[in-house]
């Protein structure tokens, strides 16, 4: 597919812009008086640019054939009927030529249209249909009659019709001196303005083969009708009706005249008088109607082909047919990935309509015949070419590569002349305003809305789809009232291309709404949608409201409504954020939660215009460095993260926060919002929640520099090392952004979480353990993680429990557990580990005599008791009978959680027995009903079901009521009554509850799992007070299989 500076050949006149407003102003009358325009007047250069359409075929055959003789029976009335500018006067200036002596110049055309390849070129049927003897002709164009001052003709003034063809026809065979001879014949009428009768014509025509023509007659009647004839009795528009039914007997009684008359649909400017003609004229025309022919100059499918014979030299057939079918494939393969677009477009008459119309591109020709062509201003021929012609120049100017066709995008708003085109002479002068706000500004320095919305695109090396959809809309607009707009269909139907993606028009449209959030000045003013339909209209739209709006929304509100948002953006968690410190003392140092610092936009941001790596701002240096209001050094380096704002996008962040607030103003405004429709409420509240994901778009967008602790970088930048955070998609901005910095700082191995890897004893003993000690708190052990900056860091806690109690199975180190007062080492069962001053870490042998006495081998635990007779463990000896099965373990203890769950897990051990079947934990008391009702969800996969006897008191001694509630059942279908519950519990003057939980594990709970320490992580970290626990075996695993 090429383009269209490859494939066509405009004419000169087109290029070089001499098609002025007298080429497009075809004057019947300027024609007959030899003072037209050249490409009117000369016949040869007036036929070459005509279009043989079938209207004016059949009309040069009709109108011949009569008046040759060669088909004497041809229609004498012939009516051309068409709106304002559809090709009449053009036909009637041809029919004139050729009666005149211009046949010749209409055959030669005839055969350059062949020679073109232009089917059924032929202007008139043939020689022997061209006048052989002098004929009569007569045009009257009805704007130019003048009943009071009359048209002057030296010694003879005409005031009405009938004076004026009485003047034409016999100065057409004698000059001035026929003329007045003719119009003698009719001097009283005209004079009295009374209408002659057919005899005064019958004199006037004689036997000469005359041609009588007369156009836009309606116009004439809009004055005649404040004319009274000079008896009083009638006017002169009723008088002018007389004349031509009189005229209408006459030609259908004399094969030698033809009359032609012209009239506009009901729409047209004129329609009323139209109307009212067409009325007068049906008596008449039951008389005549066997012999009327009414035939349209020009259908709406030949407008394409008059455009392109006019306008251009020649056309590449070929790259039409080209052109089509990779229009068509394009359009095909959208359906085919889910896009919509009008089905027209895919049937083969919609192939057949683009080859027709290359190098237009079809849509274009709807909208201007369809739409701008019922505009009464507008011509529909006429206007077309003229607006066409411009386009053309422009385009051929600027030659862009992706002009395949010439679409409606193509309407270069910004040249003064086509906007005066569709503004202006279409009656539409305050339509300006729009485009000049929202399409095309014309003003250097200051761009329209789609203008600023196109820069995006253009960085992108996109085509410029804001003024492409702009452009399609606003002439889908002009019309007004229900015609007016275009459905999302058809509009990216008529702005897209081959190669184009359709969601960028999408994206585009939803960003001149404001219903995307763009740069500033992208939202469109006077740009509406009711539902259905996309339009423009000269009274602002939302976006132009919420504006306006703006002015009242302070920069100091929006600055704090970013402060706020920023707090919302990152949340406790996994790191604890630090908002806005500005001093050392501002920023914790110690070793608990990791701190997210994020320093206020406007007192540190960094600007990376620069291209170099970025280095930490002295702010950022100042808080790492530094600890406390003495400002010593800061000790828990490894414990924090930076997040810097961008300096570039700062500004940004104030103007979404603007406008937020500016719509939250309207929507929370009952009153006002009432104003509005129940479409445009809606708009508005869908305006407001993209102005919020904005805002949080924009906030992360901003805070994108990363500093974070390392000791592999740059002493000159402080150990900061740098990262910029990746931009995320708008639609994938959640709430909480502090799990999109983990997933960085994961993939920069900075971080230790809690689905990663464990680190190994090993490593964590050669980086982490103080030199020369023996032994060193667990806390100790999580405060050098914090310290030390070749550590990750400690997201997870647990990842720390892991690796020392790796480290004890591996003989690494000895842990003790202070409230047991037990020692674990290499073959001891897996300690619950705590993270504490008490809890300590010993090198193995600092524990040999640390804790001489206790068992940390395998050997030195006592060994089972044997039977004195046989020697077994379990008796197979006495009576003879099989010895007695052994019983499932069942270990039952009560306290603190902690303590619980550690004595369960060494009763296992020691009985050798390896998974828990079933979990029976019982406590009482509000606090623990509600802490468990957060705790269950937590735990490790299994089947619980809760048994729950809740009593409540209200007001004094139950004076107020009282409750008792006993549940038993699966905890899905509690978790429905919790909340209800616990209200009630809360509120109660006294209650009491008791809830005994079943924990049912189907394939067993080892209690050296992650899963059981994660059952008492949980119930302590919850504060959960004395509960009772029995844990029962597991039924599937075989005691002795368990002992080894």
């Amino acid at each position: 597919m090429k383009p269209i500076f490859e494939t066509c050949r405009p004419r000169p006149e087109v290029l070089a812009g001499d098609l002025t407003d007298e080429t497009f102003a075809a004057r019947l009358r300027d024609v007959i008086e030899g003072t037209a325009d050249p490409v009117y007047q000369d016949p040869a250069t007036f036929f070459r640019n005509t279009f043989p359409t079938e209207g004016l075929r059949t009309l040069t055959r009709e109108v011949l054939g009569r008046l040759s003789g060669r088909e004497a029976s041809n229609s004498p009335f012939i009516r051309l009927e068409t709106s304002f500018g559809g090709g009449k006067t053009h036909n009637l200036i041809a029919l004139y030529h050729i009666v005149r002596g211009g046949g010749q110049a209409a055959l030669e055309a005839t055969e350059s249209n062949a020679a073109r390849g232009i089917p059924h070129g032929d202007i008139v049927p043939g020689p022997y249909w061209l006048p052989t003897q002098e004929w009569s002709v007569a045009g009257v164009v009805g704007s130019d009659l003048d009943p009071v001052e009359g048209i002057d003709h030296g010694p003879v003034r005409t005031r009405t019709l009938w004076g004026e063809l009485a003047w034409q026809l016999g100065s057409s065979r004698n000059g001035a001196d026929g003329g007045t001879e003719a119009y003698d014949h009719v001097r009283r009428s005209d004079e009295e303005l009374i209408a002659p009768g057919t005899q005064a014509l019958d004199r006037i025509v004689g036997d000469r083969p005359t041609l009588i023509m007369l156009d836009e007659i309606a116009r004439h009647l809009r004055t005649a009708k404040a004319v009274a004839t000079a008896n009083r009795q009638s006017d002169l528009a009723e008088q002018t009706v007389a004349f031509l039914m009189t005229l209408i007997e006459l030609a259908a009684g004399r094969r030698n005249i033809v009359f032609v008359l012209t009239l506009a649909d009901a729409s047209d400017a004129f329609g009323s008088e139209t109307v009212m003609l067409q009325e007068e004229l049906d008596e008449v025309r039951k008389v005549a109607a066997r012999q009327e022919r009414v035939i349209t100059p020009a259908a709406e499918a030949e407008i394409a082909a008059i455009v392109r014979h006019r306008l251009f030299d020649s056309f590449d057939e070929s790259a039409a047919a080209e052109t089509a079918d990779t229009y068509q494939a394009y359009y095909r393969g959208l359906v085919e990935r889910g896009a919509k677009i009008p089905e027209r477009m895919l049937r083969a008459d919609f192939h057949a309509e683009m080859v027709r119309n290359y190098p237009f591109h079809p849509e274009l020709f709807t909208v201007l015949t369809r739409k701008t062509a019922t505009i009464p201003q507008f011509q529909k021929t006429r206007g077309a070419l003229r607006l066409l012609a411009r386009m053309i120049r422009r385009l051929w100017d600027g030659q862009p590569a992706d002009a395949w066709t010439i679409a409606p995008f193509h309407i270069d708003l910004g040249n003064d002349d086509i906007l005066n085109d569709l503004t202006s002479r279409l009656a539409r002068p305050v339509f300006r305003q729009v485009v000049e706000a929202d399409i095309a500004s014309g003003r250097p320095g200051t761009p329209a809305h789609a203008e600023k919305l196109d820069e995006r695109w253009r960085a992108e090396e996109k085509p410029p789809y804001g003024r492409r959809l702009a452009t399609t809309i606003f002439v889908h607009s002009l019309t007004q009232g229900i015609a007016a707009g275009v459905e999302l269909q058809d509009l990216l139907a008529a702005s897209i291309q081959p190669g184009d993606d359709p969601q960028l028009l999408r994206k585009t449209l939803s960003r001149a709404q404001g219903e995307q959030r763009g740069a500033a000045g992208e939202a469109f003013w006077f740009l509406h949608w009711d539902g259905r339909l996309y339009l423009f209209k000269t009274e602002p739209s939302l976006e132009k409201v919420v504006q306006d709006e703006l002015s009242l929304v302070g920069v100091v509100r929006a600055k704090q409504e970013i402060d706020e948002r920023i707090q919302h953006v990152w949340r406790p968690g996994t790191f604890k954020p630090v908002y806005f410190p500005a001093e050392a003392a501002e920023l914790p140092d110690d070793s608990r939660t990791p701190k997210l610092a994020i320093p206020h936009f406007e007192a540190c941001s960094l600007d990376v215009g620069t291209g170099a790596r970025p280095e930490p701002p002295d702010l950022v240096r100042k808080l790492f460095s530094h600890a406390g209001t003495a400002e010593s050094h800061r000790t828990f380096k490894n414990n924090i993260v930076f997040l810097v704002a961008d300096e570039s996008a700062s500004e940004r962040m104030v103007e979404l926060a603007q406008r937020h607030l500016g719509i939250r103003r309207i929507v929370n405004d009952r009153g006002r919002l009432a104003q509005f429709s129940k479409d445009q409420q809606k708009r508005l509240r869908s305006m407001g929640n993209a102005a919020e994901l904005d805002i949080r778009v924009a906030i992360t967008r901003a805070y994108r520099h990363l500093f974070y602790p390392s000791a592999d970088a740059p002493k000159r930048a402080d150990h900061l090392a740098y990262e910029a955070l990746p931009a995320q998609e708008q639609g994938k901005v959640s709430r909480d952004q502090t799990a999109a910095l983990v997933g960085v700082l994961s993939k920069l191995e900075k971080v230790l979480t809690g689905d990663g890897p464990a680190l190994s004893a090993q490593f964590v003993k050669a980086k982490a353990w103080l030199r020369g000690r023996e032994r060193m708190s667990t806390e100790d052990l999580r405060r050098e993680f914090a310290k030390r900056l070749g550590l990750k860091v400690l997201l997870d806690p647990n990842q720390l429990k892991k690796t020392i109690k790796n480290g004890c199975s591996q003989g690494v180190w000895v842990y003790h557990d202070p409230k047991r007062d037990r020692a674990y080492g290499k073959e001891s069962p897996a300690p619950l580990v705590e993270i504490s001053e008490d809890a300590m870490l010993y090198t193995p042998e600092e524990a040999r005599r640390v804790f001489p006495d206790q068992p940390t081998k395998k050997g030195t635990e006592p060994k089972p008791e044997q039977c004195p007779l046989c020697g077994q463990v379990e008796c197979r000896c006495g009576t003879g009978a099989e010895p007695e099965q052994s019983k499932l373990l069942v270990v039952t203890e009560s306290g603190a959680p902690a303590r619980v769950f550690q004595r369960i897990a060494d009763g296992f051990h020691d009985a050798g027995r390896e998974l828990i079947g079933r979990l029976v934990i019982t406590c009482e008391g509000i606090p623990d009903m509600q802490s468990l009702g957060v705790a269950v969800p937590q735990f490790p996969k299994g089947e619980y079901r809760l048994a729950q006897e809740l009593t409540a008191e209200f007001g004094d001694a139950g004076a107020e009521g009282s409750l008792s509630v006993t549940f038993g059942g699966d905890w899905k279908r509690y978790k429905r009554l919790r909340s209800p519950l616990e209200t009630q519990a809360r509120e109660a003057s006294k209650a009491s509850v008791r809830n005994v939980l079943t924990a049912t594990y189907a394939h067993g709970l080892a209690p050296v799992s992650t899963g059981y320490q994660t059952l008492r992580d949980v119930l302590v970290q919850l504060d959960v007070g004395r509960i009772e626990a029995r844990a029962e075996e597991h039924e599937g695993v075989d005691p002795q299989l368990s002992m080894r």
